[in-house]
């Protein structure tokens, strides 16, 4: 699982929500430095915040594809507005998750996008 958020507690929530799962999990604050990064190759899944200050997580997706490393996405906001979703839906991520977001609500989607995964 990689995770990338700017806003720092709520980075160190998802990780440990993840892990508690029983997932393993990079995060990352910046996606630059999850572009410096060795990404895995297998079973690996990107949540990530739709509005970053380097770039949107849309962008961040469409880098990391251009780069050969294409991951099913879960895009996470605050933004509750038509742009965002708009914004979201344009790297196709397997869900769009609205903060404050349940547990449930993420695991479904993480069993989504490795469903998804599984079929690529």
């Amino acid at each position: 699982m990689i995770l990338v958020e700017d806003d720092l507690s709520v980075l160190r929530a998802l990780r440990r929500l993840i892990v508690s799962a029983g997932f393993r999990a990079l995060a990352f604050s910046r996606p630059s430095a999850l572009l410096e990064s060795v990404i895995p190759r297998a079973d690996a899944c990107l949540v990530v915040d739709v509005h970053l200050p380097e770039m949107t997580g849309p962008e961040l997706c469409e880098a990391l594809a251009a780069s050969g490393r294409v991951l099913p996405a879960i895009m996470i906001t605050g933004h509750v507005d038509e742009a965002t979703r708009e914004l979201a839906q344009h790297s196709h991520p397997v869900a769009i998750l609205y903060k404050p977001f349940s547990r449930e609500l993420l695991l479904t989607a993480l069993a989504k996008a490795f469903a998804t995964r599984a079929q690529a």
